[in-house]
């Protein structure tokens, strides 16, 4: 693992995983959520509005709701020759009129991210990708994407010798005390956030699907290195 003197940044697993984490696991990762460059926590968006990330499937009529901890990135084979990994997830919430998805994550693997909208469906299809429900009777869904990847702004991404980086833009607001030096320069998260902001219903409940695809590169072998990301939607109204 690359490392430049954070310790904490190793976690033992059999083979290469993304951990998505749903709430805050450490200060540092915290301080991405909280901090002034616009990025928003996982809680519901406060009274009258609600907003919220889920994994598929998300049953706003019976009240089911897939938690976020459900979208499972442990076990990806980084040696399969499609070279990505896509995982389902949604929004959903109340009386939201708009929202931008924001995505915070390390490079310590240089893997790269797109978000697509996606379509649900309860029939396989060719390149469908399967989500199975965790209830008392599980049911698989099928999300298929639509259009093309969604376009974002990255608000300090750079590149340094061939890599992916994080530039040092956002060092302090994201760790605070933290020495400059002290820090891997793969656990400096990037951040992005989609360009347009995405349809909600000001006016009642919604729920919109999407997958997030994980391209894995030329990466050769699986290995114990492991990345953070952060999804977040962040309520924006369609005037902006």
């Amino acid at each position: 693992m690359k490392d430049k003197g954070w310790k904490v940044y190793r976690i033992l697993i059999s083979v290469v995983a993304v951990l998505l984490l749903v709430v805050a696991v450490t200060l540092p990762v915290y301080a991405w959520l909280v901090s002034d460059r616009r990025l928003a926590a996982y809680a519901p968006v406060s009274s009258p509005e609600a907003l919220y990330i889920g994994a598929g499937h998300t049953d706003l009529e019976n009240d089911t709701f897939e938690d976020i901890r459900y979208m499972y990135f442990n076990g990806m084979d980084v040696t399969d020759e499609s070279h990505y990994v896509d995982r389902v997830f949604c929004v959903y919430g109340k009386s939201v009129s708009g929202y931008r998805l924001q995505l915070a994550y390390t490079t310590n693997n240089q893997f790269s991210y797109e978000i697509y909208h996606a379509s649900e469906s309860d029939v396989n299809s060719e390149s469908a990708v399967a989500y199975v429900t965790h209830d008392a009777n599980p049911t698989t869904y099928y999300y298929s994407i639509v259009g093309s990847a969604l376009t974002g702004t990255y608000l300090n991404r750079t590149v340094v010798d061939g890599e992916t980086l994080a530039s040092n833009a956002y060092h302090t607001a994201t760790y605070g005390a933290y020495d400059r030096e002290d820090v891997s320069d793969y656990a400096e998260p990037i951040y992005w956030q989609t360009t347009d902001v995405e349809t909600g219903n000001s006016r009642g409940d919604f729920v919109n699907y999407y997958i997030l695809r994980v391209r894995t590169g030329a990466k050769a072998q699986n290995d114990r290195e492991t990345d953070v990301i952060c999804l977040a939607a962040k309520s924006f109204s369609l005037a902006h």
